[in-house]
């Protein structure tokens, strides 16, 4: 069994892209953000218990989830967004089980679970890692880069656990409120430290 690393922060604040980095070095990395998105598409196993749950205006033409129509929904009503948790979840946990268990790789897999606390996951883990940014830094960095409002920006904020509580709980914390070579620099340091520790 490899040394399981889970990848956790909250929203914008660049877990992403530390993986990307951490990826650049040869980690072996699954983002859970991407299991979501295949479950998701066209073709994918929870497609059509989204589509019974949610109805046929949240599938979009090719067949896949229209996650902004999905997003407007549940992110306004915590029973919608519970019911479609009870749906991604299970699905999600089995994926990522499944590649924990694959051989091979460098050693160590790491994943990418933005809400690893909020839905219990912590469990496990050889090393948890949080990424984490200044409240206002998130706030802008939806609104520039995902066209939120202020307003539907502190809904998605709202809907997590505050980040200081999630950085309290993780082995590592990794700050990210300066730019990317900064975070790219970080990132080569804890690869470092995680190629140390598996040859201890």
């Amino acid at each position: 069994m490899s040394f399981s690393v889970a990848i956790t922060g909250g929203i914008a604040c660049g877990k992403s892209l530390f993986a990307k980095h951490l990826r650049k070095w040869g980690l072996d990395l699954l983002d859970a953000d991407e299991v979501v998105h295949a479950l998701q598409a066209s073709g994918g196993e929870a497609v059509e218990p989204i589509r019974l749950s949610f109805g046929g205006h949240v599938i979009a033409p090719d067949g896949s989830v229209d996650r902004k129509a999905l997003g407007a929904i549940i992110f306004s009503d915590p029973e919608a967004r519970k019911k479609l948790n009870q749906i991604m979840h299970p699905r999600v946990l089995q994926k990522i089980q499944s590649w924990l268990r694959e051989p091979g790789g460098s050693g160590v897999k790491a994943v990418v679970i933005p809400l690893l606390y909020e839905v219990g996951w912590e469990k496990d883990w050889d090393l948890i890692i949080c990424v984490t940014s200044h409240t206002q830094t998130q706030i802008d960095r939806l609104m520039r880069f995902r066209g939120l409002s202020a307003e539907q920006a502190h809904q998605r904020l709202a809907s997590q656990m505050p980040i200081a509580e999630k950085a309290a709980r993780a082995d590592l914390t990794v700050n990210n409120n300066a730019g990317e070579e900064e975070l790219a620099s970080e990132a080569k340091r804890i690869y470092r430290l995680l190629m140390e520790k598996i040859r201890i």
